[in-house]
């Protein structure tokens, strides 16, 4: 390989903030220095890459959450279809969602409950059991610390303002 003028930049996945480094090869330096010199950015892009789920392993694990709304699942199993451990599944979903899987699925319940109160007639009981939530005390005591109300006054609500 002859030697070149080098101008290396690494691109971060990871948009907006700073911009990414770069590296500027003086003339005379051969492939041998330039990954040297490189090294310590590409350990740091590729640490970045490993903390954060691909876009499938996202996908796929909203995508099984929300089949199992009404029963719940253990974040373990939802991990296995990303093909990661418990933990590394935790922080990488965290980092990317900005929620634990536990907080993001009881959101999404709530979320599901709010569609049922809109559009159907079910009682208070059954959505919260539609939703997977064990009894309507907890349901309710759930809801009520995440949108401020009980779930009746939010439907009575709902209903006078449309």
């Amino acid at each position: 390989m002859s030697d070149v003028d080098a101008v290396k930049t690494f691109k971060s996945s990871r948009g907006g903030g700073n911009p990414p480094p770069i590296v500027i090869v003086a003339p005379g330096s051969g492939a041998e220095q330039i990954m040297t010199i490189a090294d310590p950015f590409t350990r740091l892009a590729s640490s970045y890459e490993r903390d954060r789920l691909s876009y499938w392993q996202e996908r796929k694990a909203k995508e099984v959450m929300m089949e199992h709304l009404n029963c719940g699942i253990r974040i373990s199993v939802v991990a296995k279809e990303c093909f990661l451990s418990r933990s590394h599944f935790s922080r990488a979903f965290k980092k990317a969602t900005g929620h634990s899987p536990r907080d993001w699925f009881q959101l999404a319940r709530l979320t599901r409950a709010k569609e049922l109160l809109e559009q159907t007639d079910f009682s208070i009981s059954r959505v919260g059991l539609e939703c997977g939530f064990a009894d309507q005390p907890h349901f309710t005591k759930i809801f009520s610390r995440h949108f401020g109300m009980p779930p009746r006054k939010w439907r009575v609500k709902d209903v006078v303002v449309n």
